[in-house]
């Protein structure tokens, strides 16, 4: 199969499966304090990640040899370079990805409730194009380094993310059509929220790519990656602990009913699959254009979100042509090798 298809399948596939995680968001997040329920939500991830390591098919499992990758950042000439000094950690994927694990969806819940979920969720939807930019950075720095380039976007590709973007930022829209409160406070916390997202999706691909290295299979690097995303998430976790503390010292949010501990399982399930999905879409091929699928995942959502919460389509002139947008976006220009940037 061509790999630029095999990406796109697999990113339809990761678009499906997690597609239904706002839906459980919305009946899991019962407390006031979001760290404490990004704390449950870590656990419940990492559970639900271990029998990915059984699942991909992969002969490299080099345990040992991977967890001391974990402390290694990429080198000028594009090979891993093990840290020498404390301010080294400052240059890993890996202290980053941890950092970013614990901040992305907390300050995502927080921002929803200083202004309208609406905006937040608008604002969110730019983490992809972060990603994807982050990649085609270190694509580009790897090829310097007269390394094979993992990850390439052309400008017309960038083009067509950037369609892709506003039509699933008109599907979100067609939710109320009308935002009711909005301040600086809640945008700079979406947008930190939304940086983080990205940088934790980027750090985890990256740090699994360094994990596996000098392997180019797909199978070794998701791997890989799903160990860097075990590890990162169990680093993560003090780290949520610590921002319950410092920002909702008064709250109780880290009890558990056995209700929303089923949920909290249904979702871990649903990120394990959507995030393996997704890693093999950016591994089997170089071609980042096939990201822009990514995009129909809000109109999903929608669609859960309408049949199982009480949530309405005030405006669903907008969600039909927020989606014919997103379509539009995805058609052609699929190259495997887009124009050079």
């Amino acid at each position: 199969m061509n790999p630029t298809t095999k990406g796109t399948l697999w990113a339809l596939a990761a678009v499906t499966t997690s597609s239904g995680l706002p839906l459980l968001f919305v009946y899991t997040h019962s407390s006031a304090d979001p760290f404490a329920w990004r704390s449950w939500l870590l656990v419940f991830q990492v559970l639900t990640m271990l029998p990915v390591f059984l699942v991909v098919p992969t002969g490299n499992k080099q345990w040992r040899e991977s967890a001391c990758r974990l402390l290694s950042y990429w080198g000028a000439r594009g090979e891993p370079v093990r840290i020498r000094t404390p301010l080294d950690l400052l240059r890993t994927p890996a202290v980053w990805m941890a950092v970013s694990l614990a901040v992305d969806l907390s300050f995502w819940v927080w921002a929803a409730t200083l202004i309208d979920p609406l905006v937040v969720t608008i604002i969110f939807q730019l983490m992809l194009i972060g990603m994807v930019w982050l990649a085609a950075r270190m694509g580009r720095k790897l090829s310097n380094a007269e390394q094979t380039s993992p990850h390439v976007m052309g400008r017309m590709h960038w083009m067509l993310m950037i369609l892709s973007f506003a039509g699933a930022a008109l599907v979100i829209w067609s939710e109320t059509g009308a935002v009711a409160t909005l301040n600086w406070t809640g945008i700079l916390v979406a947008l930190a929220g939304t940086a983080a997202a990205s940088g934790g999706l980027w750090t985890t691909v990256s740090t699994g790519r360094l994990m596996a290295w000098p392997s180019d299979d797909p199978h070794d690097l998701v791997w890989n990656a799903t160990l860097a995303a075990v590890a990162g998430r169990l680093g993560a976790l003090p780290l949520t602990l610590l921002g319950s503390a410092l920002f909702f010292p008064s709250g109780n949010g880290l009890g558990l009913a056995w209700t929303t501990a089923g949920l909290l399982a249904l979702a871990g399930g649903f990120d394990a699959v959507g995030s393996l999905a997704h890693r093999y879409s950016l591994y089997t091929t170089s071609s980042l254009s096939v990201q822009r699928v990514m995009f129909l995942s809000p109109a999903l959502q929608m669609f859960w979100l309408w049949t199982f919460a009480d949530v309405s389509i005030a405006n669903p002139q907008a969600l039909l042509i927020g989606t014919g947008v997103v379509l539009l976006g995805n058609l052609g220009w699929q190259a495997t090798r887009p124009s050079a940037p």
